[in-house]
């Protein structure tokens, strides 16, 4: 056993190869085996992962002058951008979070909602009684669209699916473990296949940002409360953000908002619904008090965003589903400053690793982890307990919270509805298989039969 320097000598756990193929069970033996603090992995690839709500508080509320995201993040930038918020940090961070978070406001994610529910349900039309239907993929080329129309309008729509197309051969690079993962830019190496992919993607991209400067004269002001994403991104950059404190955004800074934007939207919010969906499915019980609530509250008319607030029940499948199955299941952080926890000093210069799944099956926080059980967000339940912060952060937490998580569970709450409400679905497999590094999908996607909804 090799040590890190520090008052209390930190256990290293050999490395396995079981952290390419099964990474989230292994994260659970090591906080069984080693505690909260272990190191793990080989230089270049040498992190130290802290477990429980405690270092949760602790990088994301606590001592967060001591980490840096960029270098811990780094693998995202290739697709994502070098000005993306989530590899920004400092005052650069804080004036492009301010910059970007009115196309984030409440009232506009909820103008999306017609947009999310016309793309879903006209998907779920096509389901017939009786046919097997990969709910999670054919979902999301429907996600997708769904995104692009609301970053982008209706100007791009035609383009979602070579947009889409683009985008994925880069995600599924950045997706990839560090461990096997090749930067460089050589003939046929899937680095050099992915760099392609993003000059196609951003070659769309720039071409619609400078239709719209040129459409809105150059130097004319914007309504920040009309339009799309990419509108709200333009017009912070003309506003000057707080009234001319900046400069606001460059063309450079649009684009990897955006990118990174419709990464997270569609990678994140697909593999949601393919979770909630199956989970919801294979307990008929939930499917049967989650369909009853639908009908109660939304019956035969449009869904709203006022209906989505008045069904608890809802919210409740939605979270737990969100608790088994966060879409980011690790972040990193580097250290810049010694930080101590859990009577061990962490030097500076070390890449530490928390996990939202780990601490989200913490049976020392949650009564049966693994059970997906949506009482348990109830008050009165047995199961029942007071959320903690830290213990549940699906979309990160603190200051730096996902910008788009409402967005995000908005548009997993509209297809749950608009799938309970018009089919009945038989899960044709007991369990699904977690994969993925940056979002965590079900492996082999999720295959139901598709049934007549009971009266």
């Amino acid at each position: 056993m090799t040590r890190l320097p520090g008052p209390g000598p930190i256990a290293t756990a050999r490395y396995s190869p079981r952290m390419i193929r099964q990474p989230y069970a292994l994260l659970r033996e090591l906080h069984r085996r080693y505690g909260p603090v272990v190191a793990f992995g080989y230089p270049p690839f040498r992190y130290v992962y802290l477990f429980g709500r405690d270092a949760n508080e602790l990088l994301l509320h606590g001592e967060t002058e001591r980490f840096r995201w960029r270098e811990a993040l780094a693998s995202l930038i290739p697709i994502d951008g070098d000005t993306a918020l989530v590899v920004s940090d400092g005052d650069d961070h804080q004036r492009r979070r301010r910059l970007v978070q009115p196309a984030f406001a409440r009232r506009r994610i909820e103008g999306y909602l017609p947009i999310m529910v016309d793309e879903l349900a006209a998907e779920v039309s096509f389901w017939r009684p009786g046919e097997v239907v990969d709910v999670y993929a054919t979902l999301r080329r429907r996600v997708l669209v769904a995104v692009i129309r609301s970053l982008f309008g209706e100007a791009l729509r035609d383009r979602a699916d070579e947009l889409g197309h683009h985008l994925q051969v880069g995600i599924d690079y950045v997706n990839t473990s560090p461990l096997a993962r090749f930067d460089h830019d050589w003939p046929g190496t899937p680095y050099r296949r992915a760099m392609r992919a993003r000059r196609a993607a951003d070659e769309i991209i720039y071409d619609e940002i400078t239709r719209r400067r040129k459409a809105a004269g150059g130097g004319d002001r914007r309504d920040a409360d009309a339009g799309d994403v990419l509108d709200a991104l333009l017009a912070a950059q003309d506003d000057g953000g707080h009234r001319g404190e900046d400069e606001g955004l460059t063309d450079e800074e649009v684009r990897d908002q955006v990118v990174s934007l419709v990464a997270a939207g569609f990678e994140t919010t697909s593999a949601g619904i393919g979770w909630t969906l199956h989970a919801v499915h294979a307990r008929p019980d939930v499917a049967a008090r989650l369909r009853a609530e639908v009908a109660s509250v939304v019956g035969d008319g449009e869904l709203t965003p006022a209906h989505l607030g008045a069904m608890p029940y809802l919210d409740a499948v939605v979270s737990e589903s969100l608790r088994l199955y966060p879409p980011g299941p690790f972040s990193a952080r580097k250290v810049v400053d010694d930080v101590t926890f859990a009577g061990h000093t962490i030097p500076a210069g070390v890449l530490v690793v928390y996990s939202a799944y780990e601490v989200q099956r913490d049976p020392a926080r949650w009564p049966e982890p693994d059970r997906f059980a949506p009482e348990r967000w109830l008050p009165g339940d047995a199961l029942h307990r007071p959320v903690d912060p830290y213990a549940y952060v699906p979309f990160g937490g603190g200051y730096r919270r996902c910008i788009g998580f409402a967005f995000a569970t908005q548009e997993i709450k509209a297809a749950v509805v608009e799938v309970v409400r018009r089919v009945d679905l038989r899960p044709l497999d007991r369990t699904l298989v977690p994969t993925g590094i940056a979002t965590m999908w079900p492996r082999d996607g999720v295959r139901c039969e598709v049934g007549t909804p009971p009266k």
